[in-house]
């Protein structure tokens, strides 16, 4: 990487101490990395990269900076919300807080090339994630107003608004999704929007599966 191809990255972090220790980091890049804050914006500049973490409202950044690649930086997150995050809102990468400097910098110009980056661990958990999730057809034995739910779950719809959509109670929508878990025997909304991608039940196209990874150095990336 050289100084032309400095990457602008804009921090989402909530931990303000784990926040500062990234601004340092990224300082002592010798100009190969810098932040990138709001007041920066112009057609000419904004960030290359979004490094948040899972308390970061994701969706919203997306859609404020669509052309961003973001990449959580997780401390211990559930993995199947990590799952959901990559698949739904194609994520271009996670990183933990215990990587080597090193690491760091690589994870950051690799996703920056397009690539995506995921860790050993991570790599394991999202596996062993995927291989918990039903087949696919346990939804379509769904009855139709299940299926549809599902789908308005899939496309972030909290309770109250699928009860607006479908002239139901809130209470009675809170009663179908407990039912629909114990069904398909998930434990939550991420783990449901990753069964729902495997069954083309979303209105979006975000039906993509996993990257395919290789091997590279103790990290995980797509080619």
């Amino acid at each position: 990487m050289t100084a032309t191809a400095r990457i602008n990255i804009f921090l989402a972090i909530s931990n303000n101490i784990l926040a500062e220790g990234l601004r340092r980091i990224i300082a002592e890049s010798e100009g190969l990395l810098q932040i990138w804050v709001p007041t920066d914006q112009t057609e000419d500049c904004a960030p290359d990269l979004i490094l948040f973490d899972i308390q970061q409202p994701i969706h919203q950044l997306r859609q404020i900076y669509p052309q961003a690649r973001p990449i959580l930086l997780d401390s211990g997150s559930d993995p199947q919300a990590i799952n959901f995050l990559l698949m739904y809102h194609q994520l271009g990468g996670v990183i933990a807080p215990e990587e080597s400097i090193e690491l760091f910098y690589k994870a950051l110009r690799v996703v920056h090339e397009g690539d995506v980056w995921i860790d050993q661990d991570h790599l394991k958990a999202l596996l062993q994630d995927e291989a918990s999730l039903g087949p696919k057809h346990d939804i379509q034995k769904l009855n139709e107003q299940d299926r549809k739910i599902i789908s308005l779950i899939a496309d972030g719809a909290k309770n109250r608004q699928i009860a607006a959509q479908m002239c139901l109670s809130e209470h009675t929508i809170k009663s179908h999704v407990s039912r629909i878990y114990r069904k398909l025997n998930v434990k939550n909304r991420a783990h449901l929007v990753s069964l729902a991608q495997r069954s083309h039940l979303q209105h979006r196209d975000n039906t993509k599966s996993l990257p395919v990874m290789r091997e590279n150095s103790g990290a995980i990336l797509s080619k």
